[in-house]
């Protein structure tokens, strides 16, 4: 049983009418289930209202401490890492920005903390962390500021080299000469390196070293010439200033700098323990607070899973009412149209002729309208292809027309090794009947000639055309050149009997018409097609000759 037929037999039963139409049984089914939604709404409303009040007390009492403690949580998180950037600042920008950070955050912990009245315990453990944040800001800003001496104690230390070099040159280079210059540029080296020494012993084996090469080096400034003593006993005086003071020399301020570091390290580390403390006492308190809020969602949820039952017993019957109501949908209108469309492609594709579904629905009414507008079409479409291919004058074929059938007609000849033969016929001076007689007897002048023409054209698969103005052509189809021949002279022997009056032609006193021939056929075991272009020059060739006759381009002969 097909389809088709399935749907015939289930809509037997329904009887469809007015009242009980498509649209009316989709409408009545939603309405159901709208119906169905709202009292499936009423109830769980009305059902879970107690359960809105627990939710309203637990939002209103435990979510809110949960909510500041997660904020807390975060916000010791930033302060760790306001802690790393402090400890890690090397520029005064670096040191304000971290310090800035810092602030915000204890600002935030410290409102918080109000607002979710902590323990005595907790607060006092933030205390800690903001006075211990403060000492290690001191610090920073002090390794800062060594830093900074250092730099500039570095830079001195380049451009005393470099004045040492344009001052104290020796024009005439001695033995002792070079051993002190060899000696002072070691000490610079060496000094120039105490940045990169990162332990107090190294530093303080480096300050033996240098004083004693200082020791050598005044000694060696001793031997120089009295015009080069004075300025060797000020580069060795300035540069000892620069490294070996005391308070202010390059050694005591990098030894001040790693003192500074391990303290900045060791304030460091103790400020993240301390919010580590700090935050393990939020996290306790957070826990417990968690524990109350999980039981009372747990009492909430058996609340909840009561009233759920209840709403899923309204929700299985509206899900079988819209099951139900998709079923219907599926079999009543979507395979119908489906159908139809299937149906409708058919039609245009020219596979079926006519469209059917079965039914007294909208769907049936949209059918029958599918195929009035089909057959309409269909016959527009005929209408015009005929009219197309029709002269609207003569009602032969016109020129698209001839074309059509000339190709087809020259493939089957060629194919089959068949005769074809071609006739283009003008008439003669037809613009001289056009201006003496009125185009509209001109008119009425070539429905008679193409009349005149057909008549010697018996046969079906014989085809007359009107090639343009007053030119015709006749395709003769299995047709040789005796044929032809005898076709052309039948048609000047008709236009002679018809005496058609033509006072103002050349020829005659009546019409007649010149026919140029092209004949195709075996010639040799070859075939030769005929073509138009062959029959024009005949045709031509008749005019030129006398007019009022034929001529055969094949043969190369004409009508005597």
């Amino acid at each position: 049983m097909t389809s088709l037929q399935k749907q015939s037999g289930y809509f037997k039963g329904f009887k469809f009418n007015r009242l009980y139409s498509l649209s009316g049984i989709i409408n009545l089914s939603l309405v159901t289930l709208i119906i169905a939604v709202m009292l499936l709404a009423y109830t769980t409303y009305s059902k879970l209202s107690s359960f809105e009040q627990s939710l309203n007390s637990m939002m209103n009492k435990s979510l809110p401490s949960v909510i500041l403690s997660g904020k807390s949580y975060s916000q010791m998180n930033l302060l760790l890492s306001g802690t790393e950037q402090l400890s890690m600042a090397n520029s005064e920008a670096m040191r304000r920005i971290a310090t800035n950070t810092i602030t915000r955050q204890l600002e935030g912990l410290q409102k918080l903390s109000q607002e979710h009245q902590q323990t005595y315990h907790i607060s006092s453990q933030l205390s800690s962390v903001e006075r211990e944040l403060d000492e290690l800001n001191e610090l920073v800003e002090q390794r800062i500021a060594v830093n900074n001496r250092i730099e500039r104690l570095t830079a001195k230390l380049y451009d005393l080299q470099r004045q040492i070099n344009t001052d104290l040159t020796f024009s005439s280079p001695t033995g002792a000469s070079t051993a002190w210059s060899l000696q002072f540029s070691r000490i610079m080296l060496l000094s120039a390196e105490l940045t990169s020494l990162d332990q107090l012993s190294e530093i303080r084996q480096r300050q033996n070293n240098l004083e004693n090469l200082f020791i050598s080096l005044s000694e060696l400034a001793d031997t120089l010439p009295a015009d080069q003593l004075q300025s060797a006993q000020l580069a060795i005086e300035a540069l000892s200033e620069t490294v070996l003071h005391p308070n202010s020399g390059l050694i005591a301020l990098r030894q001040q700098q790693l003192k500074i570091l391990g303290r900045v390290q060791g304030r460091s580390n103790f400020v993240r323990n301390l919010i580590a403390d700090y935050a393990r006492l939020n996290e306790f308190e957070s826990h417990q607070l968690n524990q109350a809020v999980l039981s009372r969602a747990a009492k909430t949820s058996r609340l909840v899973e009561h009233q759920v039952k209840q709403a899923s017993v309204l929700f299985i019957i509206l899900l079988f009412a819209y099951i139900g109501f998709a079923v219907f949908i599926q079999r009543v209108v979507v395979n119908r149209l489906k159908n139809l469309n299937q149906q409708v492609q058919q039609r245009s594709t020219g596979q079926s002729h006519i469209i059917t579904v079965t039914g007294n629905d909208e769907i049936t009414e949209l059918a029958k309208s599918f195929e009035r507008f089909a057959t309409t079409i269909e016959l527009q479409k005929n209408t015009l292809e005929e009219m197309s291919l029709r002269d609207a004058l003569t009602g032969i074929a016109n020129r698209r027309a001839f074309d059509d059938y000339y190709s087809q007609a020259l493939n089957v000849a060629s194919r089959q090794r068949w005769p074809l033969s071609v006739l283009l016929i003008d008439v003669d001076y037809f613009k001289q009947y056009n201006d003496n007689y009125g185009h509209s007897q001109g008119d009425i002048c070539l429905k008679q000639v193409a009349t005149l023409i057909k008549q010697q054209m018996p046969r079906k698969t014989d085809i007359l055309a009107r090639y343009g103005g007053e030119e015709f052509a006749v395709l003769l189809p299995d047709t040789d050149e005796q044929g032809a021949i005898k076709v052309a002279e039948h048609i000047l022997d008709t236009f002679k009997t018809a005496q058609l009056p033509h006072d103002f032609s050349g020829v005659a006193d009546h019409v007649t018409v010149s026919i140029g021939i092209s004949v195709g056929q075996q010639q040799d075991g070859t075939i030769k097609l005929p073509s138009v272009e062959a029959a024009d020059k005949a045709l031509y060739k008749a005019k030129r000759t006398g007019r009022n006759r034929w001529v055969n381009d094949a043969a190369e002969n004409e009508q005597k």
